[in-house]
């Protein structure tokens, strides 16, 4: 019996071990306060905890339902919100949900893209992603250009809220209201301009006899019908023809002659830019071989036009010079700004002797 008695015993007391580990099992151990835990509990991360032991890390009171999770912390959505700073940069209200985030800021989706994203100048709706931005830093959705007419003069999307509208001219030009406020038809008013920007390039040093010089006023259809390799970009054109006289076979002189064509029903100050150019094809034509490239002439009669404008020196010319610089035409965008970066700060007589050494 002694044997058996004692093999008995040491099964009950293994038997009692096992249900202890079991029970042990069955009882986890809270990770905040480290006693066993009976009855209900939360296991978050593989840890156990009593209920009233799920703290929130800022502001230390329990858990209940949702929570949010960092660096080893726990947090009330709003304490998160707190403590990671998560407001909105504009209504200053909780993020609670997705956000965005620009330039270093935080928004609601929906504050961003009604207060914060820059509004089309056309239909006002929020810009998000690619859109185009004019030279008068009007912003608009790219596909409003190809639905309203662009001023075949300053450039802008005509409509009622950048131009308040504009006008359609018999010859097929589209023209904004800023622009037709200041327009000039006059034909007198046309040979004074023409005067004015003589008297200012002849100033800089390059010089015209006006008496050569006559200039008219049309319309594009006029235009049209006098220039060669016409497109609608244009709103000039100078015709120049040599007279050579001859007595007895002998050369006498040879006399010059130019009719410049500008573009009617435009501000004045955009007759003056094309006069400027048209009045620098007539001293090409009078002081060169007439061979020069077209980007070496185009560019240098675009260059006549800055060099007036900045001649005025007043702010209103920017606009006109910006449209210069941005246009992307090989021979009058490009090959202006290759005769500026060549000649600006130099003598006017480095760039006329370069045209006549061509």
């Amino acid at each position: 019996m002694g044997r058996n008695y004692i093999k008995n015993v040491f099964v009950i007391i293994f038997l009692l071990i096992a249900l202890s580990a079991s029970f042990a099992q069955e009882s986890p151990t809270c990770a905040y306060c480290k006693e066993v835990i009976k009855g209900k509990y939360l296991k978050v991360d593989g840890k156990q905890y009593h209920p009233e032991h799920f703290l929130c890390k800022l502001c230390g009171k329990p858990i209940e339902g949702s929570f949010m999770r960092k660096d080893g912390g726990y947090y009330h959505p709003d304490c998160y919100s707190r403590a990671e700073g998560l407001f909105c940069d504009y209504c200053k209200k909780k993020l609670d949900e997705e956000y965005v985030v620009s330039n270093g800021k935080k928004y609601h989706r929906a504050c961003y893209e009604n207060y914060i994203l820059p509004k089309c100048a056309v239909c006002n709706q929020p810009l998000s992603g690619y859109y185009k931005e004019d030279i008068y830093h009007n912003k608009y959705h790219s596909y409003h250009r190809n639905e309203m007419p662009i001023c075949d003069c300053c450039n802008r999307i005509i409509c009622d809220q950048i131009t308040h509208g504009g006008k359609k001219y018999p010859d097929g030009r589209n023209i904004c209201n800023i622009c037709y406020a200041s327009a000039i038809f006059d034909q007198g008013e046309i040979e004074k301009l023409l005067e004015k920007v003589a008297g200012r390039l002849t100033g800089a040093g390059i010089k015209f006899n006006l008496r050569n010089i006559k200039i008219i006023g049309v319309d594009r259809n006029v235009l049209k019908s006098k220039a060669k390799n016409y497109t609608n970009a244009m709103q000039g054109y100078c015709n120049s023809e040599t007279l050579t006289k001859y007595i007895d076979d002998k050369f006498v002189n040879r006399t010059f002659t130019h009719v410049i064509y500008v573009l009617s029903g435009i501000p004045s100050l955009a007759i003056e830019s094309t006069i400027a150019h048209e009045l620098m094809h007539s001293w090409i034509f009078e002081n060169t071989k007439n061979n020069l490239p077209d980007k070496i002439c185009e560019g240098s009669c675009n260059y006549a036009v800055y060099l007036y404008l900045k001649s005025l020196n007043s702010n209103s010319v920017m606009d006109i010079i910006k449209l210069m610089e941005v246009d992307p035409d090989p021979v009058y965008g490009k090959g202006f700004l290759e005769i500026r970066e060549r000649f600006e700060n130099k003598p006017v007589n480095d760039f006329l002797s370069f045209l006549k050494n061509q």
